[in-house]
């Protein structure tokens, strides 16, 4: 897969010296804002990325099959749709977009591209999450989920000072739901699927969720998943049923190893290969797009538009105004 990048934040800066280990992939470009071109021109440099550009018409004409996008939030929608449109392969960071009806409307012009449309929110294709899936059915009926993602965000203190960021700012779609909170919404909704009911009870401040609690109401359980940028805490996600648990040593991002403990007495634990959480996310994603399995990509894109329903109707049970929302 050849693929083009868009944006040289800190996520590209982890995630490139990673992509270049990949067989099969090969990163043949990098788009920047004219403002960060120098950086991205050194990134390129030490990685053995050939062409820089500010321009996406440029990047576009590019040898490339696929683009992955990681910029801000509001702007996953405009990059995605151009990128589509120019018969590009996507694959677009979490989450998919501001708001359910951006996202919809991606998904559509794929399925009218006969492109694949991908969210890159790690969860799912980790193998603790697979181990997770195998051993499910052995806890018995389940009976409570919780999820945990807490980290202290070093541009909390500017925010605090005044200086919003945008992982802070709602005119860039930021917040913790956006940001961390989405990890733990696709693990639950990739292991039960939809829920009856959603409600988020957000710590807000200067008008954007700096924390909160979201609660996935299911037959016979609730999934209660929390997260904020405001603190740091035991971050795991935890599934108890009737007959065990299954638990996991870190955040819904990384999952780290999965432990199954049942009332029986027995207990195993599963130990991830250590690598980058990036390198199992992205060979799924070449699988997919060069693998042409179409069933499996429309079956993520029916995930990520649930997460971007939820996100869009408990964001706003708490008056969290996007720009995006006036469309």
């Amino acid at each position: 897969m050849k693929l083009g990048i868009i944006g040289t934040g800190l996520i590209v800066q982890e995630f490139l010296p990673e992509l270049t280990k990949l067989e099969g992939l090969e990163v043949k470009a990098l788009l920047s804002t004219p403002r960060s071109k120098e950086k991205a021109e050194r990134l390129a440099a030490e990685h053995g990325v050939t062409a820089v550009m500010t321009d996406f018409e440029k990047l576009a004409s590019q040898d490339i099959d696929a683009v992955y996008i990681a910029v801000p939030n509001d702007l996953h929608h405009l990059y995605a749709k151009k990128a589509l449109e120019a018969g590009l392969h996507v694959i677009v960071e979490k989450p998919m977009a501001a708001t359910e009806a951006q996202a919809r409307e991606l998904a559509e012009l794929a399925r009218k591209q006969d492109r694949c449309l991908l969210e890159a929110v790690t969860v799912s294709m980790l193998p603790g999450f697979e181990m997770i899936r195998r051993w499910l059915p052995a806890i018995g009926q389940v009976k409570s989920v919780s999820c945990s993602y807490l980290q202290y965000s070093r541009r909390y203190d500017a925010f605090r000072s005044g200086e919003i960021l945008p992982a802070f700012d709602p005119a860039k779609a930021g917040g913790a739901l956006m940001d961390l909170n989405v990890y733990n919404l696709h693990f639950v909704l990739n292991l039960f699927g939809r829920p009856q009911e959603t409600r988020y009870f957000a710590t807000v401040e200067q008008d954007i969720d700096t924390g909160g609690t979201l609660i996935l109401s299911y037959p016979g359980f609730q999934a209660v998943c929390t997260a904020a940028k405001t603190c740091s805490g035991p971050n795991q996600c935890i599934i108890a049923g009737t007959w065990g648990t299954i638990t996991t040593s870190q955040a819904a991002n990384t999952i780290g190893s999965v432990t199954l403990e049942l009332r029986n007495g027995q207990r195993e634990t599963f130990e991830p290969p250590r690598e980058s959480r990036v390198l199992p996310e992205f060979r799924r994603f070449m699988k997919i797009i060069d693998g042409h399995r179409k069933k499996e990509g429309l079956e993520k894109v029916e995930v990520s538009l649930e997460a971007a329903r939820i996100l869009t109707e408990t964001r706003r049970q708490n008056d969290i105004v996007f720009p995006a929302d006036a469309d």
